[in-house]
């Protein structure tokens, strides 16, 4: 995880059975270490997993047993204090439910959980004054955060296509998303950042975006035969997402995309900033093979925008989301 001003990263260390979360706060600064784990349990696999930073507090999960992805805790380190990280949440192993993706915006927490009756709850807690509250309860996703909304996906029935539900981050409260947001009909993900909107089709293989002064959504790209589009982040004007064998970003500005790794990878996003990683030496199945990883920060209002697609055409999701979409925007850009 990066801090949005890039100036701050928070990693991972492990060596000789312990396993660390730090950070280090500008170039060639000592890491800080924030929270251990012992890791030499092979049976349960303890490790970290993924980490919120808002500009005071931390957020990040751990994941007790690599063979139950239902046994983890959540915890909260503020940054501006001396005291150790402390518990948000133990989730209770036996419930089945969504994988964690964890969110947090101005000392506001939000994560969606598996209940015994088989729904999941959607959690908002203010961090400050540890205080918790459920804001829904459904056959919903993971939660996004988009500005100053609280947003997830939900089916109302069964058989009945997914639509996109919201609250105020403030105060908990359903509000009223943007007509463009409010008529999709079938996704499989969601990501905002309170200006930008984007979603990808529920196979997972066309991207959408929309912003106000767009009449309608847009297509803004389409995986290959056989690749698919996920983990959507955003930055500036920019749209990353994992796709394939690389990371991709499309430029909004200028509708068009280019790769950001040489070979797979990740990204993470805070604000205008990005930190991209990748395999040194591209990947292998060889542990002894590997030659570490690559880590990199970009700042969107830092980059010139990309090329002009000319060939880009505004094509707008389907209702029904099974039609043809042609021309491919930005193929080639």
């Amino acid at each position: 995880m990066v801090s949005a001003d890039g100036d701050t990263l928070f990693a991972i260390d492990t060596e000789n059975g312990r396993s660390e979360l730090v950070y280090l706060k500008g170039k060639g600064q000592e890491k800080h270490v924030i929270h251990a784990l012992d890791t030499a349990d092979a049976g349960r696999k303890v490790q970290y997993g993924s980490s919120q930073f808002d500009g005071r507090w931390l957020l990040f999960d751990v994941a007790f047993d690599a063979e139950n992805w239902n046994d983890w805790a959540l915890y909260a380190w503020d940054s501006t204090a001396a005291a150790a990280p402390f518990l948000v949440t133990r989730h209770d192993k036996s419930v089945p439910g969504p994988f964690l993706f964890t969110h947090l915006r101005d000392g506001k927490a939000a994560w969606a959980e598996g209940i015994p009756d088989g729904r999941k709850a959607v959690h908002l807690y203010d961090l400050a004054g540890r205080a918790d509250s459920v804001v829904r309860t459904g056959h919903t996703s993971p939660v996004f955060v988009a500005g100053d909304l609280l947003g997830w996906r939900e089916a109302p029935g069964p058989r009945e296509p997914v639509l996109v539900k919201a609250v105020s981050l403030r105060t908990g409260q359903p509000v009223a998303l943007p007509p463009v947001i409010a008529k999709i009909r079938g996704t499989a993900h969601v990501a905002g950042d309170g200006r930008i909107w984007t979603w990808v089709s529920p196979d997972y293989t066309t991207l959408y975006a929309w912003q106000p002064g767009w009449e309608d959504s847009a297509t803004i790209a389409r995986a290959k035969e056989g690749e698919h589009i996920d983990q959507m982040q955003l930055a500036g004007d920019l749209v990353t997402w994992v796709g394939g064998e690389a990371v991709w970003a499309a430029d909004i500005r200028s509708h068009s995309r280019t790769t950001l790794t040489p070979q797979y990878g990740s990204v993470a996003s805070n604000g205008d900033s990005l930190l991209v990683t990748y395999l040194t030496g591209g990947y292998s199945k060889d542990p002894a093979k590997q030659q570490g990883t690559t880590s990199y920060v970009l700042r969107a209002p830092d980059l010139e925008p990309l090329p002009t697609c000319a060939k880009w055409v505004p094509v707008p999701q389907p209702l029904d989301e099974t039609g043809t979409l042609d021309p491919d925007p930005g193929e080639g850009a």
